[in-house]
């Protein structure tokens, strides 16, 4: 079996760290944690979660992947995260149906986060996490 790939999960703040796929995330070998350690590789992030992971990830060189989903563009909360920092392999997931953080954000992030690829979700709202799991988890714990 491949390497074990420790995956920061970071959710908004009063939800409760969940696994939004336990068979998929078993099936890629990946251990996933709601707390900081030397062991995570990657780290996602989710609606206003995404800034905490985009914080944690510019004061990580040795993260390897990011993946931030219907994160809103606020420039102020840009303004305490050193965005030119990340290093890491980006992935961007939005709903295309989501009136509060769809292309328009998705497009900004991208534009200001170095190494990052958007990928619009069709008829999809800001509720990504579940169902792009499986698209989630090939990002952050590749097949090797």
């Amino acid at each position: 079996m491949s390497h074990q790939r420790v995956v920061l999960v970071c959710l908004p703040s009063g939800t409760k760290f969940y696994d939004p796929g336990p068979e998929e995330t078993k099936k890629r070998n990946a251990q996933l944690v709601d707390a900081w350690s030397d062991d995570v590789t990657s780290i996602v992030g989710t609606a206003s979660g995404g800034f905490d992971a985009l914080r944690r990830c510019a004061m990580s060189p040795s993260v390897e992947r990011l993946v931030i989903l219907s994160t809103p563009f606020d420039q102020d909360a840009l303004a305490e995260i050193d965005i030119d920092a990340i290093a890491a392999k980006t992935l961007l997931l939005f709903g295309q149906a989501d009136p509060e953080t769809g292309h328009k954000h998705g497009s900004s992030w991208q534009r200001r986060l170095p190494n990052a690829r958007l990928e619009m979700v069709p008829r999809a709202d800001a509720n990504l996490l579940v169902p792009m799991w499986h698209r989630v988890l090939r990002h952050v714990a590749p097949s090797r």
